[in-house]
């Protein structure tokens, strides 16, 4: 048997285990406990029942599993691998997948039909999570759903499930069980096609949200490798570095995000954020190219929902306050993800308490995304008033 764990192919029978070159030899009672974790991924297996089937005939003391955990955690690099449950024993803490297969090759012309309405599906899904609006998110998770259930065997569509699952979980309050979905989406559309960049990116955009560094790491590394222009594994790849503090080189993504797509807001807008405490002349230059391509969607589309929000985030970037929180005021953004940029600008004006108003309001919708409140330079300046603190551990602790 054939075993895929964070990258790392595993032959069971020859007990070896290799990833990017890399080759490691395992006991055999490492690929017992390996064996044993798969055959009920989600499942909590207590440290008797795992020493009566790794040693079914043998006497052994604790200390001896814990000894295999400790290889298997040393040699495959990784702690994170098989969680310890406290009172309860061990769980493998992400989705191993057996036996991974061929690129899938449809068989008639009507698979290719229906595959091509998927993604047809999944480009509307885009569509809405581009535009970023009051219902947005829903309707993104509902098409890619529609999607999967079209075409269960197309790694592209599974691997933008993934993507609004992730999203979903992140941004709206519906989604918060909706991560190890993401996580097992991704895993299958790996399995589906291992050769994939998005779905290498979806695994490790999820793996990221559910804080395995060292998966995300690996899936983002390859995904990048694969398809360094896909705006979409810029966007993950920036989030992953912004989420492990690294807001400079998350920062060169975000503006790379906006050099790729010439109706893109978002890259050179989040990349005006970051920079702002590293390179203030820069940070500007981004906000000004963000601002003009909002306005250039505008005049396409007066109530384009993210496009208003930008413009009038980024005007309070550009230092115009009074235009900035006119603009700020007038618009109805309190269901969207887009409100956060609205609360870092209006605590960059100093209008602290509207910034709270904000955060409570995203907060009550679902919004858990910790790692921009600690990479926005405006929240800051919020660390000194007790709601923002208090919103704050409660978020890291849900």
């Amino acid at each position: 048997m054939k075993l895929v764990l964070n990258q790392w192919q595993i032959d069971t029978d020859a007990r070896i285990a290799s990833r990017s070159g890399e080759t490691q030899t395992l006991s055999p009672r490492a690929i017992r406990l390996l064996t044993v974790l798969n055959s009920a991924p989600t499942k909590v297996f207590s440290r008797v029942e795992l020493m009566e089937r790794i040693w079914p005939d043998v006497v052994v003391s604790d200390e001896s599993l814990t000894q295999i955990v400790a290889e298997v955690r040393r040699k495959l690099r990784s702690k994170s691998l098989i969680r310890t449950i406290a009172k309860g024993g061990y769980q493998l803490d992400v989705t191993v997948i057996q036996e991974p297969v061929a690129p899938v090759h449809w068989s008639d012309q009507s698979d290719s039909i229906v595959a091509l309405e998927a993604n047809a599906l999944c480009i509307e899904a885009r569509g809405e999570m581009v535009r970023c609006g009051p219902g947005s998110l829903e309707r993104a998770y509902e098409l890619t759903k529609e999607a999967v259930l079209l075409a269960p065997k197309c790694a592209n569509v599974r691997a933008e499930h993934a993507i609004a699952l992730v999203r979903s979980h992140t941004y709206w309050s519906e989604g918060r069980e909706f991560l190890r979905e993401a996580q097992e989406q991704a895993c299958l559309a790996v399995r589906l096609n291992p050769e994939l960049p998005l779905a290498l990116s979806a695994l490790g955009y999820s793996m990221a949200m559910g804080g395995h560094w060292e998966a995300a790491e690996a899936a983002h590394t390859a995904a990048l490798a694969k398809d360094p222009r896909d705006p979409i594994i810029l966007h993950n790849v920036a989030w992953y570095l912004m989420s492990l503090g690294r807001t400079r080189s998350a920062a060169n993504f975000f503006e790379q995000m906006g050099d790729l797509e010439s109706q893109n807001i978002k890259g050179y807008m989040i990349a005006a954020h970051l920079l702002r405490d590293f390179d203030l002349q820069r940070s500007r230059r981004n906000a000004e190219h963000a601002l003009r391509r909002a306005r250039m969607r505008l005049e396409v589309d007066p109530m384009d929902p993210r496009a208003l929000s930008a413009a009038a985030t980024l005007i309070a970037i550009l230092g115009n306050d009074c235009a900035a929180y006119s603009a700020m005021t007038k618009l109805n953004i309190h269901e969207s993800s887009q409100a956060i940029y609205h609360a870092a600008a209006m605590a960059m004006i100093g209008e602290t308490d509207q910034a709270i108003l904000l955060l409570e309001g995203l907060f009550d919708h679902g919004w858990r995304d910790t790692f921009w409140l600690d990479a926005e330079p405006s929240f800051a300046r919020l660390k000194g008033d007790r709601r923002f603190n208090r919103m704050r551990q409660s978020l890291a602790a849900a």
